[in-house]
């Protein structure tokens, strides 16, 4: 191959990975800065505070909000009103918050702390870390990550979020409410 040849080639592989690191950047962030993903959720299945376990595959069909959060984070303990406040205002439509502990949170402590701010969803202790691990080495709280209904997620937020952006970001995941289709009354006929 002559050297003009060579570096033709070489322009062109450039050209090629330029284009294929673009696409991954374009694909890696939003409008908003924020990373959107397209993955699945991990399958894992972790004990509720009353000890039951708890299955991430059995919230499939609902939108999902799984919040990693710690009792030693006042940014998470912070944002837990926020949280409930999402719960609430999506009440009757398919989304649920999930709280999941950090592996070093007592059960006794995520009890406490749960009954003092009213949460109202599901709370899950990550003894072991797995579900930490498995969400992508989780180790900065809270970390959040939205779940459309058909469990991949969508969205990873580390660090506190504004309720008012949840809500919008939310809304979008969630299906149309339908209308009843109204009928003409036999009156209505000209």
């Amino acid at each position: 191959m002559t050297g003009a040849g060579r570096r033709v080639r070489e322009a062109l592989v450039a050209v090629l990975v330029a284009a294929i690191l673009g696409g991954a950047l374009w694909l890696w962030l939003q409008p908003g800065g924020q990373r959107l993903l397209r993955i699945a959720m991990p399958a894992v299945t972790l004990p509720s505070l009353q000890g039951q376990p708890v299955s991430l595959e059995g919230f499939r069909g609902r939108v999902l909000l799984v919040n990693f959060w710690s009792t030693s984070c006042p940014g998470c303990i912070a944002e837990i009103p926020d949280l409930v406040a999402l719960q609430q205002h999506f009440a009757g439509a398919p989304f649920t918050v999930i709280g999941i502990s950090m592996a070093g949170d007592e059960e006794t402590q995520v009890a406490a702390l749960a009954a003092r701010l009213g949460v109202d969803y599901p709370l899950l202790m990550d003894p072991q870390g797995k579900a930490a691990q498995a969400f992508g080495s989780v180790n900065l709280t809270p970390t959040s990550f939205l779940v459309d209904a058909h469990g991949h997620i969508v969205e990873r937020q580390v660090g506190a979020f504004p309720l008012k952006q949840w809500e919008q970001r939310i809304g979008t995941l969630l299906p149309v409410p339908q209308r009843p289709v109204e009928k003409d009354s036999p009156g209505d006929a000209a």
